[in-house]
Parts: C-alpha cells; sequence; structure tokens
C-alpha cells in the first residue's frame, strides 16, 4: 500500500501543482464549500473506501461548480491513503480516503485556490454496511481477496472449484488483508472460504475468471506510433467533442503510422465515458480498416485493485464492431499524479507490472513506458528498471530530447542522445528485451518543437539500433511539417 504512515502522522494527499490563473466558474463565484461524504464499502484490497466531494455556493447561498483551476487538499489523522480524483471523474473537486483501521475516521478539506474556510468531515467504518470480505477476478490468472479490518491472527484461505474440490491455497500469519491467488484458470468458476481467527468463517460468492484477452504480438508495437490522449472537459483544447475520427485517421495513415497509443484510463478513472465512446470507437475501427493497431494506454496512481482493473479492462476493450486493442502500454512515472516518489512510490512502479502480468497471463503485450535512464541520470536506486523488464514485452523510454537539454538539438546530438539512451536501457533493463523509442514531436520545454531532420534522424538510429519501433508525443502537438518528416521515412 502506497504512502502508509503511523496513525499519530496525518496523510496529505498530493494534488497537481494549480496554475496561476483563477478558478473558472460555471456560475458566480465562490464564497463558502462543503462536503458531500459517502462510504464505497470495503474492497479486495481489504480497505474501507470513503468517498468526499466538494461542493461551493456563492454569495446567494446558490450552487455554483468549478470548471477549472481549483485546488484542495485533503488531510486525514486515520487513513493509510488518501487520493484527490480528478474534477471529471465525481462532477467537482474530490478525494477516495483509505483505511485498514477499524473505527472513526475524519477529513480535513482545505481550500487554496479559491480561498475558502475548511471543512472537517467524520465518520466511522465500525457502522458501515456492506460485505467485510471481499473477492474479485482482476483478470483471466487471479483472483484477489480482502477483508477488513486488518487481521493480525493467522488467515486460512480456501478455494472450492467447479467440481466441488475443495483446497487450502493460503495460510497467512501475522498482519494481513488481502491474498491474490494466482493459481486459477481462464473462464473457471471458484468459491472462496476464509478463516479468521477469532470471527466466524466466511463463504464468498462464486467468482468467475474472464476468457483469456484477445491475442497479441511483440510486433504490435513495432514501427512509427504516436500517442493520442483526450478529454472528456469542453474546457479543454483536446476535448473529445471537437474530435474528428476520420481526419485523425487519414492523419496517421499520411504518416505511415503502424500503430496509434490511445489513453483510456487515468488512474481508475475510465475515460472512455459514454460521451466519448462513439468518437473513440470510430477511431480504433478507422484506424484498423487501415492495418494500424490501437494500443491501450493507461497512467497508473496506486497500486489498487481499481486503479489495476482499469488497466485490465483496457485489455479486453473491443469496439461494437468487435476491433480489439492491440495490447497494452503502461506509462510508470514517479510523482505526485503517478505512484509516488521515496519511500513507497519507486517499488510501485515494478510492483504494478508485476500484478498486471500476474493478472493477464505470460503472452498478452504489455509495453511499459518508462523515464529515460541515459537524458534523466536515473539508475536501479532511482528507478526499478531491472524489475519493471521482467514482467514486461517492450519497454518504451521517453526519449524526449529537447526536453531534457538546456540548448536545442542537432540531428547529430539527437543520434548520440538516443544511442545513449538505447545503450543504457538495455543495460539496467539486466535482459535482452524489445525496446521502443518514446521520441518527440511535442515544445514541452524550453527549445520548442524538433525540426523535422531531427524527426527523421531519431528514426534513422533507432532503426539502426535495433530498436523496435519509435513512438512520438504526442498527437496534439505535433505540427505538419513533423507529419511530414514522418511520412516520408518509411518503417
Amino acid at each position: 500500500m502506497l504512502n502508509i504512515l503511523p496513525l499519530l502522522f496525518a496523510v496529505l494527499a498530493p494534488v497537481p501543482t494549480p496554475t496561476p490563473n483563477v478558478p473558472v466558474y460555471s456560475g458566480n463565484p465562490a464564497v463558502r464549500m462543503a462536503v458531500d461524504a459517502r462510504p464505497l464499502g470495503f474492497d479486495a484490497d481489504g480497505n474501507a473506501r470513503w468517498l468526499v466531494v466538494s461542493k461551493f455556493f456563492d454569495a446567494g447561498g446558490k450552487p455554483t461548480e468549478i470548471l477549472a483551476n481549483s485546488n484542495l487538499d485533503w488531510v486525514s489523522p486515520h487513513a493509510s491513503f488518501v487520493q484527490w480524483q480528478t474534477r471529471i471523474r465525481y462532477g467537482q473537486p474530490a478525494a477516495i480516503v483509505r483505511t485498514r483501521r477499524n473505527g472513526p475516521l475524519s477529513l480535513l478539506v482545505r481550500a487554496t485556490q479559491p480561498k475558502l474556510p475548511s471543512v472537517r468531515v467524520t465518520t466511522n467504518t465500525r457502522y458501515w454496511s456492506g460485505p467485510r470480505v471481499v473477492a474479485a477476478a482482476l483478470g483471466p490468472d487471479m483472483v484477489q481477496i480482502g477483508w477488513f479490518p486488518r487481521a493480525h491472527r493467522p488467515v486460512r484461505v480456501v478455494r472450492v472449484d467447479g467440481r466441488n474440490v475443495r483446497k487450502t491455497v493460503a495460510v497467512l500469519h501475522g498482519p494481513s488483508s488481502t491474498y491474490r491467488d494466482t493459481s486459477v484458470l481462464p473462464g473457471r468458476h471458484y468459491r472462496y472460504l476464509v478463516y479468521r481467527s477469532g470471527r466466524p468463517p466466511v463463504t464468498l460468492p462464486v467468482v468467475t475468471t474472464p476468457a483469456a484477452p484477445p491475442a497479441t504480438k511483440i510486433a504490435n508495437a513495432g514501427g512509427k506510433g504516436m500517442w493520442l490522449f483526450f478529454s472528456t472537459s469542453p474546457l479543454d483544447d483536446n476535448y473529445v467533442g471537437k474530435m474528428d475520427p476520420k481526419a485523425i485517421v487519414a492523419q496517421a495513415v499520411h504518416a505511415g503510422l503502424h500503430y496509434v497509443e490511445l489513453r483510456t484510463a487515468y488512474g481508475a478513472y475510465w475515460q472512455v465515458t459514454p460521451q466519448a465512446k462513439p468518437a473513440i470507437d470510430a477511431i480504433i475501427d478507422g484506424l484498423a480498416a487501415h492495418g494500424i493497431g490501437t494500443i491501450g494506454w493507461t497512467v497508473p496512481r496506486a497500486i489498487t485493485f481499481e486503479d489495476l482493473a482499469a488497466s485490465v479492462r483496457t485489455a479486453y476493450y473491443r469496439t461494437p464492431n468487435g476491433t480489439p486493442l492491440a495490447g497494452l502500454a503502461v506509462d510508470l512515472e514517479r510523482g505526485d499524479e503517478f505512484l509516488g516518489d521515496d519511500p513507497h512510490g519507486l517499488p510501485a512502479l515494478g510492483t504494478y507490472m508485476r500484478r498486471l502480468r500476474e493478472a493477464l497471463g505470460r503472452k498478452y503485450l504489455l509495453v511499459a513506458t518508462v523515464e529515460d535512464p541515459y537524458l534523466e541520470h536515473l539508475r536501479s536506486a532511482k528507478y526499478p528498471y531491472r524489475t519493471i523488464a521482467r514482467y514486461s514485452s517492450v519497454l518504451q523510454p521517453m526519449s524526449y530530447w529537447r526536453m531534457m537539454r538546456r540548448k536545442p538539438t542537432t540531428p547529430v546530438e539527437v543520434k548520440i542522445l538516443l544511442r545513449g539512451s538505447y545503450d543504457t536501457l538495455l543495460r539496467d533493463a539486466g535482459r535482452k528485451i524489445p525496446i521502443s523509442i518514446g521520441g518527440q514531436t511535442t515544445a514541452e520545454g524550453r527549445n520548442g518543437n524538433p525540426p523535422a531532420d531531427e524527426i527523421t534522424a531519431s528514426l534513422q538510429i533507432s532503426q539502426e539500433l535495433g530498436a523496435i519501433g519509435e513512438c512520438f508525443f504526442d498527437w496534439d502537438g505535433t505540427q505538419p511539417y513533423q507529419w511530414d518528416a514522418l511520412a516520408n521515412y518509411r518503417w
């Protein structure tokens, strides 16, 4: 579990750095804040989960909504983990509080932008309703069982299969709150019994594992690719309502792309909402009609069942026409908006990939999008490349050469830098693993968009080094002359 602190200390949920702009309202400016709080129940991680959503009122007492540029802190002295949620997911700024402690739970909500009086809300998990022992399939090869509160005495987990054969699959000693059964098979029915010292045994409802995910291959992540992400907020430039699927497909065909990495989830927030689904399905189907694959792209934020389930859901996604995705790319980054920093965030990078591999099986295409060890001067002490490589099919370093340099680069320098990135990553991976370079087209950093000759140079050196492909970040930031450079290079 990430960010677990002793109960004597407050848990402060990291939030994105606010922009200097004032809040954008749908209505009048807020002068007062309140919150709505409700239990989300108990999960397969052995947590009690509590949702807290902010709401705002204007000077006349009427509700008003903040559409952008707010900043709230969420502080709890009792929780093991507090995670802010995207505004779009719950309509207004929100947080999910997780705890393995049975009893009183409180949360202080501080609004720093706009500056408003703080609000404190409380609950008590002892009085929550709902099952406190939960089992759910994460994928075809894993069932996870969680119990609340945390057990400090032995726990025995018994599995009963479809032939009514009972088997003790685990006996856990010491503090425990979850067990992952990775000896299950796809498309089977299982029932679990959990025996905890001092408590009545619990018989759980039948759990059915899904069938194996669609067949994939490493070559799906080869050749030229492009990252594409969208927003479901009308305020954003990449709002899904502004997307033209036919134009996107035509651009991909013109550039000779082999695949597109399309973001489907940010943490546990599933971005392919009913509003977005028609456009996203049209893009996936349109690309497939031209032999261009779509690899699902997710951004993990925590090693939780809910977060992992969004990635697994991506692997199973199909359009109404039956077009599957070509694989799953997982964006493994450090920092408050991702899986965190020292001491818990670094191991989480590798653990997330291990859990996905356990859930989806050995054959499914998992692309690990990793921070560049050469350009960022990273070593294993700061990033677990070897662990990530152990559970990945392909490594994809974010080799954004202009973003990482103080001065603009030249084509010759691009080749030198990418050679360093490739060689360093292959060494740190600890095994021979396919690598697809993550290239730059956007103006990220101080040096602006890479010119066409640098795009060409990056493709040339990627092929010379033996990379299976190069995927560029990102679609909306790619300029016409860069699209032409991609089109003129055959891969």
